[in-house]
């Protein structure tokens, strides 16, 4: 596997998310989308040739499995970097000044 390498904001991304679904949801929620989160990560670090090309940003996108968000992310020589965290319904330049 690749290294993973996030950007600075995406834990904040990620702590806003976790904060809606654990109160609209209860912890065993956020808990879920928090778990779906890594796997993703991890699967997208060791095999980023699977994930498809966002053609409005030209990085890579992996879709959440079970909740409406995906992240996006660029390979690197040594693995990935994992730039945007974002809801699918967000327009798609939100995030984009990140790269």
């Amino acid at each position: 596997m690749g290294d993973l390498v996030y950007h600075r904001l995406i834990q904040r991304d990620l702590n806003e998310i976790l904060s809606y679904y654990e109160e609209k949801g209860g912890a065993p929620l956020a808990d879920r989308l928090f778990d779906e989160f890594i796997k993703l990560s991890n699967k997208a670090a060791k095999t980023p040739e699977v994930f498809h090309l966002d053609l409005h940003s030209k990085l890579k996108r992996c879709n959440f499995h079970h909740f409406p968000y995906h992240f996006l992310f660029r390979q690197t020589p040594s693995g990935i970097r994992v730039l945007i965290l974002r809801h699918d319904s967000r327009h798609p330049s939100f995030g984009l000044r990140r790269t």
